[in-house]
């Protein structure tokens, strides 16, 4: 007896086995891309607290399906890695500083570079500072949101908690931290993606 893969009449794939059909389920990763400020004020620990969050992020989004990418904006903004697993994305964070494109904190520069991306589930911003550009930041995270992409924001030190709300798809994806609580914020905020 033969066994045949094929798409179902739901256009799903299939094994047909002696006349039964096994529905095979796919194990589709999900992308989310981590938008670090690395303006000039990010420098120093606040730098190295935003690296191990996002080493800390990777790994246990990882355990939930997510492949995770890495931008950095400031006066511009660039990409670090695409989505990745968390051992490539972890080798990547080594060599991220502050200075890199800019010393000062245009978001929208950042949020015009995820909507780029076609499959992406979640954006999470990591900034300490108020947006140059907070206007052009809000209408530049609209695109995002009206493709279903959750935005989620973590900020410290001059990052306005009432403009993070309104980043954020919901006001309680948007947190205010203090400087040495940045790494685990960054780390636990995993737990708020779509299992």
């Amino acid at each position: 007896m033969k066994n045949l893969l094929t798409l179902n009449h739901d256009g799903r794939l299939a094994l047909r086995s002696g006349g039964v059909e096994t529905v095979l389920e796919s194990c589709r990763t999900r992308n989310v891309l981590l938008l670090v400020d690395t303006s000039g004020s990010m420098s120093g620990d606040k730098i190295e607290q935003a690296k191990r969050g996002a080493a800390g992020f990777a790994l246990s989004a990882q355990e939930k399906g997510y492949a995770t990418g890495l931008a950095v904006f400031a006066d511009r903004a660039a990409m670090i890695t695409d989505p990745t697993d968390a051992a490539s994305l972890i080798r990547n964070i080594h060599g991220l500083r502050t200075g890199f494109v800019g010393g000062s904190t245009y978001l929208a520069n950042g949020l015009v570079l995820a909507n780029k991306f076609p499959d992406l589930s979640a954006v999470v911003i990591i900034t300490d500072g108020a947006a140059n550009d907070p206007r052009q930041a809000l209408a530049a995270v609209q695109p995002l949101k009206a493709r279903g992409i959750e935005i989620l924001c973590i900020g410290t030190d001059d990052a306005d908690q009432d403009f993070l709300a309104q980043l954020a798809t919901r006001s309680d994806l948007a947190q205010h931290v203090t400087q040495d609580q940045m790494a685990s914020a960054i780390a636990d905020v995993s737990r708020l993606l779509e299992a």
